[in-house]
């Protein structure tokens, strides 16, 4: 048995559709018969079962206070996603210390050999518990828009984890492209801003156009995928997950702390 994937998508800022991004690349493997569950890993402020209109009984915060298990929390979703939710109003959850952290690497390892996906829809930003994340991941993909904040931001967070966290390849979504060739030039704009040195490396995973009916299946509580699956978003998203169930990204994971989300959800699938 093929180990599970550990994917953390992850961007400089909020509001570049990461989360929108997650739940629908999560469907698009799903329909391909892929086993997929995203942990929402904001853990002060959890969207993801919002977008799904659902409220969950327990969240991973319950989990990490040892009220229930991994398991007790999943939500299923459309096409079989299921979902861990993170908390929410609770800043002393924001955060997870060495202990909390710690917890997190029992609780996915409840999930190993059950999966062949975990997507990790990270809060944003150079917060520890987002740095450790991403760190932890087997492979990290960025979403990248065409906003120039966005793309200052995401320059700053590939070089951070870059330096602090010895990642020396990413994958790349650029998301709300307009025109045809958007995303190869924003592709271009970045590798400008972050040099040409050759252990870095980007990989441009794909492109999703800007849709200005996102938002209306939102509050309907639909993904993309369900309320218009022959638009060109919905398309692109299925080619995005067909790409990445052909290939993964092949750096090296150093070992410790630093990996134990591909360790334990590993532990038990080969």
């Amino acid at each position: 048995m093929k180990p599970a994937r550990v994917i953390a998508l992850a961007s400089g800022k909020g509001g570049v559709g990461k989360s929108f991004l997650t739940l629908n690349l999560a469907e698009a493997l799903a329909r391909m018969g892929r086993r997929v569950v995203i942990l929402d890993a904001d853990f002060g402020l959890a969207n993801i079962e919002l977008l799904t209109g659902q409220q969950p009984e327990k969240t991973i915060s319950d989990v990490l206070a040892g009220k229930c298990t991994v398991s007790e929390t999943l939500i299923t979703g459309a096409e079989g996603v299921q979902l861990i939710p993170g908390g929410r109003g609770k800043p002393e959850d924001a955060e997870l210390c060495h202990g909390r952290m710690s917890g997190l690497i029992h609780a996915i390892d409840q999930l190993a050999g059950e999966i062949d996906y975990l997507l990790i829809d990270t809060s944003g930003g150079l917060s520890p518990t987002d740095l450790q994340l991403a760190q932890a991941a087997g492979e990290v993909m960025v979403v990248l828009t065409p906003d120039p904040v966005a793309q200052a931001d995401a320059a700053d967070y590939i070089r951070s984890l870059r330096n602090f966290c010895g990642i020396q390849q990413f994958g790349i979504v650029t998301n709300m492209i307009k025109r045809q060739r958007e995303g190869h030039a924003l592709m271009e704009a970045l590798q400008e801003k972050l040099g040409f040195d050759q252990d870095l490396v980007l990989r441009h995973c794909g492109q999703v156009p800007f849709d200005q009916d996102i938002a209306k299946s939102s509050v309907n509580y639909q993904t993309i995928m369900q309320s218009r699956p022959d638009s060109r978003a919905a398309r692109s998203l299925q080619l995005l997950a067909e790409t990445l169930d052909r290939r993964r990204l092949s750096r090296a994971v150093p070992g410790g702390m630093t990996f134990f989300l591909e360790q334990t959800v590993c532990a038990g699938g080969i």
